[in-house]
């Protein structure tokens, strides 16, 4: 896989596109589900300016995906394309939203559909952003996850809310998700009930730990709410995506 990676390279700088596209497609059809090869693919039609064609690979993946989590990789990667490429928020938007309907736990989907929201006009987006945060923080997915999504509303309204009475119940609202996890946490110590099933992993709370983080306290908040309970940036973990799932080299 090494060295057809580098062939298609120096083909592409060769400037034998032609040659460098039969390779990638007779590639894919002879080892299915490499995603680093479609990407491959998409990427020689971008730089030749081939955008329509670029997203129709994206679709097609989509279309072809074995799992959930798979269509989502691909999800984000044409909603990119949309965003960054074709620049069509709109269409970038709906891949993410409907992406979600199929995925309702993937944090991944919802930090991209409120990073495209950041990418706009925040004051304008403010309602859409915390929205996006709302339907984490309501869901049924982890504490964890939620707690983190939570703060993350807390810090996205001391940076750029419009409304300081939104702030303070948004932050009340998170002292008590803090005190459920705790219980929870005492409970699962003591052996009174199971731990989540669904525990965050460590990859999400580096994701989630991604998002646009405060840069201070302003002061605005009266001095009863102690600040240093709450802007807290010590995440677990560190790590991404993980790719390695997809690009795993067929065993030989």
């Amino acid at each position: 896989m090494l060295s057809s990676a580098v062939i298609l390279i120096v083909l592409d700088f060769l400037g034998n596109i032609d040659e460098a596209k039969n390779i990638l497609k007779t590639l894919e059809e002879s080892v299915e589900g490499l995603v680093m090869v479609r990407l491959r693919r998409v990427n020689l039609e971008r730089r030749q300016g081939n955008l329509i064609e670029a997203e129709n690979l994206l679709t097609e993946a989509m279309s072809n995906a074995k799992s959930t989590g798979e269509l989502s990789f691909y999800a984000i990667k044409l909603s990119r394309h949309y965003s960054k490429i074709q620049k069509n928020i709109g269409k970038a938007k709906k891949v993410l939203s409907d992406a979600i309907q199929r995925d309702k736990e993937n944090t991944k989907l919802y930090l991209s559909l409120i990073d495209l929201e950041f990418n706009g006009d925040v004051k304008q987006n403010e309602a859409n952003i915390l929205s996006h945060f709302d339907k984490v923080i309501r869901s049924s997915l982890p504490i964890a996850t939620r707690v983190l999504f939570s703060q993350r509303k807390v810090e996205f309204l001391e940076d750029f809310g419009s409304d300081i009475n939104k702030l303070l119940t948004t932050y009340d609202e998170h002292q008590k998700l803090l005190k459920e996890q705790e219980n929870l946490k005492r409970k699962s110590e003591n052996g009174l009930e199971q731990p989540d099933a669904k525990r965050l992993h460590t990859e999400d709370a580096a994701v989630v730990s991604a998002a646009p983080v405060a840069a201070a306290a302003t002061g605005a908040v009266p001095s009863a709410y102690n600040y240093n309970n709450w802007y807290q940036y010590n995440y677990q973990g560190a790590g991404a995506w993980n790719y390695g799932q997809y690009y795993h080299p067929p065993s030989t």
